[in-house]
């Protein structure tokens, strides 16, 4: 284990241990580094439905971003669900505040079930002011559609929607040099899994033989936080996505 290389996990709690923050630490566990978190909000769910939400009280968040990381220097950061206005507020005001050289936002807007998990009124700020603190955002089919106001059938729209949502959040940067990546993660679609990166000059594709079977849940979660592992090991971000995607292809056959 890793001590010295610490990355932050936000996001919600689910007590199925399937996804979310839980599922973060296992990855970084996994990884071999050593995970801190704060929570966003929490859940009653598990791999069929979810029950309820109950989302964390900014101040509360605050309190736990600041006790988690004091004294600390952050190798990366993974964002995952976020759940209100406010607490995006409160990590966007934490980032800015804590100098991490890597920060990857998972885009959660949505469970695999169909649940709501950000606030309605919560996604203009949310996109106007967290999504430009990212170095890597990772969204999948339904949430790069979101996102990038279009529908997503194939590798050509999914380039087209990491064009779209790089350009938008870049717009919406102050004084921000860090690069930024998007990574639209192509999962829902039938053949292989092919995942397409945009950095702001050239698209990347990352391929794998799609494994037979039904995935387990939190999938997402883990290759974002595998993602921000290996950035935080510091290798470069197209060998952290590389190796995000064999770890996943790993754990989802383990998982089996």
């Amino acid at each position: 284990m890793d001590s010295k290389r610490e990355v932050l996990a936000i996001g919600g709690s689910d007590p199925s241990g399937g996804a979310r923050v839980q599922a973060d630490i296992k990855t970084l566990d996994d990884i071999g580094l050593a995970g801190i978190s704060a929570i966003t909000a929490i859940t009653a769910q598990n791999d069929d439905q979810v029950l309820a939400i109950h989302p964390t009280p900014a101040d509360v968040l605050t309190q736990q971003l600041s006790t988690a990381c004091s004294g600390k220097k952050l190798s990366a950061v993974k964002i995952g669900m976020v759940a209100t206005k406010a607490n995006a507020r409160a990590i966007a005001w934490f980032l800015k505040h804590m100098d991490a050289p890597h920060i990857v936002i998972d885009p959660i807007l949505h469970s695999s079930s169909g649940t709501s998990l950000l606030e309605a009124d919560a996604l203009p700020f949310y996109r106007q002011h967290l999504l430009p603190l990212a170095t890597v955002i990772t969204p999948n089919i339904p949430e790069a559609s979101a996102l990038a106001g279009m529908q997503i059938a194939g590798l050509d729209a999914m380039r087209k929607a990491c064009e779209i949502i790089h350009r938008d959040t870049i717009k919406l940067r102050d004084k921000i040099e860090k690069p930024l990546a998007v990574i639209v993660k192509g999962g829902h679609l039938e053949g292989d899994a092919i995942d397409v990166l945009f950095d702001g000059e050239k698209y990347h594709s990352f391929t794998a033989s799609r494994i037979t079977g039904t995935s387990p849940r939190g999938t997402g979660c883990r290759f974002a936080s595998a993602i921000a592992a290996h950035l935080a090991k510091g290798e470069t971000l197209l060998t952290a996505v590389n190796r995000a995607k064999d770890y996943m292809a790993w754990y989802i056959e383990k998982a089996k």
